[in-house]
């Protein structure tokens, strides 16, 4: 007996061509999201509103939003997360009672933090409805204080933050590193610490080529990894409950 459910699938009907360049479309909106998201450069609503569905949500760990404003208030904080400085103490004052400020008082004191994103593997997949969905697998770079280290230790990297994905590309692509710095295309400054933490990001699209649900994941041990010493401690950790799995089991099977 032959099988007669239909099973839907959204490229029924639709031109090679056209389900082609909407697979680079959608890649290259998920390359700009990430740097919507992590870049230094504050989102404009327009971009919001280019890239999001109305009722769009974006989920991480920490924060749920449910509506388009709200992601650009998410946006917008991590913008100013990605370029965080301090600013003068009597700067500070002055801004804080309201007087004036002469020139030169606007400048930071000294740069806190600053983040960069950098875009390793594109992926993409199909839901059973039909929706296309999007994984982008990626690096947040996060350095700590930087710019107090001499400059001579700083290394030779490529300059360029475009990415250019041509159309022969197969349906799971590894594209050039993308890297979202705000330093106008230049290597960052050495700084005192350096963190990375790889991130999971998965976007899901509408038939209109806007994003309905933006999801970034974070694992448990790459953030613990960030704290200083838990690398080690999370490696030595992470052997002994194995061995002393394998010694409950061995117990188990003389006993048993």
């Amino acid at each position: 007996m032959s099988n007669t459910v239909s099973f839907p699938t959204g490229s029924d009907g639709i031109p090679p061509d056209t389900a082609s360049a909407l697979s680079i479309a959608h890649r290259h909106t998920a390359l700009e999201v990430c740097e919507l998201v992590y870049g230094p450069t504050l989102p404009t609503w327009d971009a919001i509103e280019r890239f999001y569905e109305t009722n769009a949500t974006y989920e991480n760990p920490l924060v749920t939003a449910s509506s388009r404003a709200v992601i650009a208030d998410v946006h917008a904080i991590s913008s100013q997360l990605a370029q965080l400085d301090i600013p003068r103490p009597l700067a500070l004052l002055y801004g804080m009672f309201g007087l004036s400020r002469g020139r030169g008082w606007g400048d930071p004191w000294f740069k806190f933090m600053s983040m960069w994103n950098e875009v390793t593997d594109v992926a993409e997949n199909e839901s059973f409805d039909g929706h296309q969905k999007t994984i982008v697998e990626h690096v947040l770079h996060i350095d700590l204080l930087p710019g107090l280290l001499s400059s001579s230790l700083q290394p030779n990297e490529p300059t360029s933050n475009s990415v250019v994905i041509p159309l022969s590309l197969p349906y799971r692509t590894r594209p050039p590193s993308l890297s979202a710095r705000g330093h106008g295309g230049q290597s960052p400054p050495p700084s005192i610490l350096h963190l990375s933490l790889p991130m999971m990001t998965r976007l899901s699209f509408n038939d209109a080529g806007k994003i309905t649900h933006h999801r970034d994941f974070w694992d448990i041990k790459d953030l613990l990894n960030l704290l200083p010493g838990m690398s080690l401690a999370q490696w030595v950790t992470t052997r002994l409950v194995a061995q002393s799995i394998r010694g409950v089991v061995g117990a188990s099977r003389i006993l048993l």
